[in-house]
């Protein structure tokens, strides 16, 4: 199992990559970046998870037990931890938002019918581009209903049933980073 140091290592091989990619510019210099940065989140992730006894928090959460504030904090790092980071790093948002209300507003201009092969294809990009910020602001759209969920589930005391389910997705993601 890699510790913080492969981590590192890893990170040192990605920013690397990363400054080739942006030297080169081309389609297989992204991928090959993409892939690296997939690779380094997965390690980051289990290091991270490996490090705290997420299986004894899911236990005392089956038993019925409360958790500390310590401990909720750490089953919160595990289920919603991402989404934390992605919202309160997030600026792009807003402007997916705009920019999406301005193409939406464009594919009225001109009908496809009287476009011709011009205008159908600018009306094909404009879509394609339009799902492109879409799936950004889908993302962060399911982060933040994510973080809300959490924090609904566990404001107060813990129900019986809302226990029961956050042992099971600790015990899932446990299971995955493995």
């Amino acid at each position: 199992m890699a510790g913080p140091q492969q981590v590192a290592a890893k990170l040192d091989e990605v920013l690397g990559d990363a400054a080739r990619c942006a030297a080169g510019e081309s389609s297989q210099s992204y991928e090959a970046l993409a892939q690296d940065l997939h690779d380094l989140a997965k390690m980051a992730q289990e290091v991270g998870a490996a490090s705290v006894d997420y299986r004894g928090l899911a236990k005392k959460l089956r038993a019925g037990e409360m958790l500390s504030a310590d401990e909720l904090a750490k089953v919160r790092l595990l289920i919603v931890g991402d989404a934390d980071y992605y919202l309160k790093y997030d600026e792009e948002f807003d402007r997916c938002r705009t920019e999406i209300g301005k193409i939406l507003s464009e594919l009225g201009r001109p009908k496809p019918t009287d476009a011709g092969v011009e205008g159908l294809m600018h009306l094909s990009v404009l879509c394609r581009e339009t799902g492109s910020l879409m799936v950004l602001a889908q993302h962060y759209l399911e982060a933040r209903d994510r973080v809300r969920h959490f924090e609904d589930s566990t404001r107060g005391s813990i129900s019986r049933e809302n226990a029961q389910a956050l042992a099971k997705i600790v015990e899932d993601m446990v299971a995955r980073s493995r």
